[in-house]
């Protein structure tokens, strides 16, 4: 799904065809994820929601909607995978609503991923060695945040995504990584200040 990401946020740089079915293939993930995940949904109404359960359940609820609207908007507007449907006078509306979300989206899930990037970091120095690396990966994800102009496109600032055909995919790809990279540290520091300031208490 990580891999998926980026793909998917270039769009008309890997084809229309090639979206509609990366986008599928990541709903089909998100289905996997959730099911192999099921104990969550046991566990929701179970237990005592500390500040640090309160982000993590909320962000997670949050990835959940947009999971479900995303890609039923992706099907109102298919090209190629869905035309079966009918799908007259919504596509016009999901494509109002799909630029935005992919990019909401974007953010949540890399958000979501810094939350469990703790499980997936080396212990003592290893640990303070990547998490230093990836803030300074991030530092550029700023500037690239602003230079892709991701903030219009999640305020509705702009109501089309714009390319530049000229320019190489390795290089829109790289910008969306360190994006990523940018908010999963988010995630990582505000998950950890959180369970920090649980412990002291």
């Amino acid at each position: 799904m990580v891999l998926l990401l980026p793909l998917l946020m270039a769009y008309s740089l890997i084809g229309e065809a090639f979206h509609e079915v990366a986008g599928t293939l990541m709903f089909v993930l998100f289905l996997l994820h959730h099911w192999f995940n099921r104990a969550w949904w046991k566990s929701l109404f179970k237990g005592r929601y500390s500040p640090q359960r309160v982000f993590q359940t909320a962000l997670d609820l949050f990835l959940l909607i947009f999971m479900i609207v995303q890609p039923l908007c992706g099907i109102l507007m298919s090209k190629h995978l869905f035309t079966f449907l009918p799908t007259d006078g919504l596509s016009y509306i999901a494509r109002e609503v799909h630029l935005p979300l992919a990019n909401w989206g974007f953010v949540l899930m890399s958000l979501h991923a810094g939350t469990h990037l703790g499980a997936m970091l080396p212990k003592r120095k290893g640990k303070t060695v990547v998490v230093g690396c990836l803030s300074v990966i991030a530092l550029y994800g700023v500037y690239a945040f602003i230079k892709r102009q991701i903030p219009a496109y999640l305020f509705l600032k702009l109501p089309f995504a714009f390319f530049d055909y000229s320019e190489s995919r390795v290089f829109f790809l790289t910008d969306y990584l360190t994006v990523m990279i940018l908010f999963a540290v988010l995630g990582y520091g505000i998950n950890l200040l959180l369970k920090l300031k649980q412990q002291r208490n």
